[in-house]
């Protein structure tokens, strides 16, 4: 029992009786600054008598100690668990956890070079970096000044735990301890935009199509801070899992199983992102705002040809009425032009509404098209994001092609 010992004395009853709450156990009863009987969640409205039991609050009773170590023993033995996992499942109950695995093909598991465990520290905080910034501003840069949000996310909600068991496990802690309030929103979205990303990233080589929805730039940047990890000569491969705080289940886009990449994976990861990379330039599709490369691919390519043309994504040509013409010098960093109008077309029958930077002459085009009622055209690439459509291309109207 010495470890529960333990466990007593760095845990306050109040924050087990907010995990058991979480968990959905019911509180029997509670006599406020005194004590609170609780019942496991299986036992409340089943036939036999349901077993009670009693967690201390008031810390100044003589056998305090006792009686709440007896009640962690047996909330442990519910769960078929020990006492440090119990610490675990206590300390993080509020918050998710993103466990980083590395696994190395000569099985030493007592120790890791100095020099790869700053690898992936250096790597993983740029990974969680990115998501937070994804997360804060979808539509903006992954350079620059940080987001507000992801500012405070980054420096005060991302914590590294203590190594656990398995190769080498890496925890890392997302979001306050607090329930249910905004930061604890914006940490949870980081998370699961970061669990997707990393799904997708491992699908890039086979389907490139991934990196041109409305996460394709955070699954590019992402992939291409994946080479840095499989730098060290013992490595085999890394998984990524996540542990969601208690009580509050992920989206379901969020991947069930871990997602587990190997050393020849993340190579054909790392060729693939070079040329995504390279195609969305030539298409000048600048909205991506592509994290630059930290360092040249793993292992060096031969030229590779040009990326097929993505169906459904690419030359999609859009018609409809323009109800919306816009000027905001603060666009001009992102699009390179303070001009840009709003089409409402059928795409894929669905009405959607398609925003598209334009340049000077295109938009005066683009008035007068609205002042005589009249539909335009445009042809291009369209990419869909969080707040809706955009296009690059080119608009027509009246017949009249304009091009930049």
């Amino acid at each position: 029992m010495d470890d529960y010992h333990a466990l007593a004395s760095s845990i306050s009853p109040s924050a087990v009786s907010r995990y058991l709450r979480a968990q959905g156990w019911v509180l029997i009863d509670g006599r406020e600054g005194l004590l609170e009987e609780w019942a496991a969640p299986e036992n409340v409205g089943s036939e036999s008598e349901s077993e009670i039991h009693l967690l201390p609050v008031n810390q100044e009773y003589r056998d305090f100690r006792r009686r709440f170590v007896e009640f962690l023993a047996a909330v442990a033995a519910y769960y078929q668990i020990d006492a440090h996992e119990l610490s675990h499942r206590l300390r993080l109950g509020a918050a998710d956890v993103l466990l980083f695995r590395v696994c190395h093909d000569d099985g030493v598991d007592d120790a890791v070079g100095i020099d790869e465990a700053n690898d992936v520290l250096s790597a993983m905080h740029r990974m969680i970096a990115m998501s937070a910034r994804y997360t804060a501003s979808p539509n903006k840069a992954f350079t620059g000044r940080v987001p507000p949000r992801a500012k405070e996310y980054l420096a005060q909600y991302v914590q590294l735990g203590h190594t656990r068991p398995g190769s080498f496990v890496f925890p890392f802690i997302s979001g306050p301890r607090d329930f249910h309030d905004a930061r604890t929103l914006f940490a949870r979205r980081v998370m699961e935009n970061l669990a997707v990303g990393l799904d997708r990233v491992r699908g890039l080589p086979a389907s490139p199509n991934v990196a041109l929805d409305e996460f394709g730039p955070l699954v590019v940047a992402l992939a291409d801070g994946l080479p840095k990890l499989a730098r060290s000569p013992a490595f085999s491969s890394i998984e990524f899992s996540f542990v969601w705080a208690a009580g509050r289940e992920p989206s379901s886009e969020v991947p069930a199983s871990p997602v587990a990449l190997q050393l020849p994976e993340i190579r054909e990861i790392a060729v693939a992102t070079v040329r995504v990379k390279q195609y969305l330039q030539d298409r000048k599709a600048s909205d991506y705002r592509l994290a630059a490369s930290r360092g040249p691919v793993a292992t060096p390519a031969p030229r590779v040809p040009a990326l097929p043309e993505f169906p459904s994504v690419v030359d999609v040509e859009i018609s409809g009425e323009i109800i919306a013409l816009n000027i905001d010098d603060r666009r001009d960093s992102d699009w390179g032009s303070r001009y840009s109008i709003v089409i409402r077309a059928d795409v894929q029958n669905l009405i959607v509404d398609v925003e598209m930077p334009v340049g000077e002459a295109e938009f005066a085009v683009a008035t007068q098209a609205r002042n005589l009622g009249e539909e335009v055209t445009a042809v291009g690439t369209l990419v869909r994001t969080m707040g809706g459509f955009t296009m690059r291309g080119q608009l027509t109207s009246s017949g009249q092609q304009q091009s930049r």
